[in-house]
C-alpha cells in the first residue's frame, strides 16, 4: 500500500509542513500538490468541496509524494467511509469531546477486527494490492482539540487506541474558553495541556497555525502536524503584495 509518509514522519518524531485547501478547486489542489507539502487537508468541514470536487482532488494529488488528508464535516461513519473509499490517507473529526467520541471516529476509519469500516472503494486498488491488509497502519485519525470539554478529556482522549493525532483547533477552543478573538493565558495553558498529554501518551500534536512563522513556533513547542495557513490567505497575501508593487509602480509613472 502506498506510504502515509507522513504518519511515518510524525512517528519518528520529525514534523510534517501541511497545506490546507478550502477553495473546492481540483487544480489548485494539483498545483499545490506539486509545490512540496507533506501533506494536504481537503477542508469540507468549513470549505467549499462536493463530493465530486474531493474525489477530484484526490485523484489528482495521488501521482505526487504529498499525502492527501480530509477534514470531514461530523464525526459520522458514513462520511468518514466517504472520504478514506475516495482515497484520502487519512480524516481529521471535529469537536471531538470524549474518549468515546474518539473510539467512534477511530472504528469509522479502520477495518475489522480493530474497527467497523465496511470494505469497498473501486479506487484504492489504485493504492496498492494490499490496501484492506494495510490501511488500518496507514490511515491516520486525527480527533480534533477545539473545547473546553475537550481539554478535560484530552488525556483520556489521547489514550484511546488508534488515535494518532491530536488537531487543535485554535479558534474554536478560544471560542469555549471565552477569549475569542483574542487569545489569553487560558488558551495558551489549553494548547499547553494538550501537547503535555499528546507526549505522555506518545501521539503526535499537531495544529491549524495562522502561518510559516507560527507553524515554526509550533514545532519548538513540540507539534509535529502543522498547517501551515490555507489557500485563502496565501491568495491574499500574495495579492495584496502584487497589488501593493503595481499601486507604488503606477503612482511613480
Amino acid at each position: 500500500m502506498k506510504e502515509n509518509t507522513v504518519l511515518t514522519k510524525m512517528r519518528s518524531g520529525e514534523p510534517a509542513a501541511i497545506g490546507w485547501l478550502t477553495a473546492g478547486s481540483p487544480l489548485l489542489a494539483e498545483i499545490v500538490a506539486g509545490l512540496g507539502f507533506d501533506g494536504i487537508i481537503l477542508d469540507t468541514q468549513h470549505g467549499y468541496w462536493s463530493y465530486e470536487a474531493m474525489l477530484n482532488a484526490l485523484q489528482v494529488i495521488l501521482p505526487t509524494p504529498t499525502i492527501p488528508f480530509v477534514r470531514v464535516a461530523r464525526n459520522e461513519p458514513d462520511l468518514i467511509g466517504l472520504a478514506l473509499d475516495a482515497g484520502a490517507l487519512g480524516v481529521i473529526v471535529p469537536l471531538v469531546n470524549t474518549p468515546e467520541q474518539a473510539a467512534r471516529a477511530v472504528a469509522a476509519a479502520r477495518y475489522a477486527p480493530a474497527g467497523s469500516r465496511s470494505v469497498g472503494g473501486v479506487r484504492l486498488r489504485l493504492y496498492g494490492s494490499d490496501y484492506v491488509q494495510e490501511a488500518n497502519r496507514q490511515i491516520m485519525v486525527a480527533t480534533m482539540t477545539e473545547t473546553s470539554e475537550a481539554i478535560e478529556n484530552v488525556r483520556a482522549i489521547a489514550a484511546v487506541p488508534g488515535v494518532d493525532c491530536l488537531f487543535i483547533g485554535p479558534s474554536d477552543l478560544a471560542l469555549s474558553l471565552g477569549c475569542y478573538p483574542e487569545r489569553n493565558q487560558a488558551h495558551s495553558r489549553a494548547i499547553a495541556e494538550v501537547i503535555a498529554a499528546g507526549r505522555e501518551a506518545g501521539v503526535p500534536v499537531g495544529m491549524a497555525c495562522s502561518g510559516a512563522e507560527d507553524c515554526l513556533q509550533r514545532a519548538r513547542d513540540g507539534m509535529l502536524f502543522l498547517a501551515a495557513g490555507n489557500d485563502a490567505s496565501w491568495c491574499t497575501a500574495g495579492a495584496t503584495t502584487h497589488l501593493k508593487t503595481l499601486r507604488t509602480g503606477l503612482a511613480r509613472e
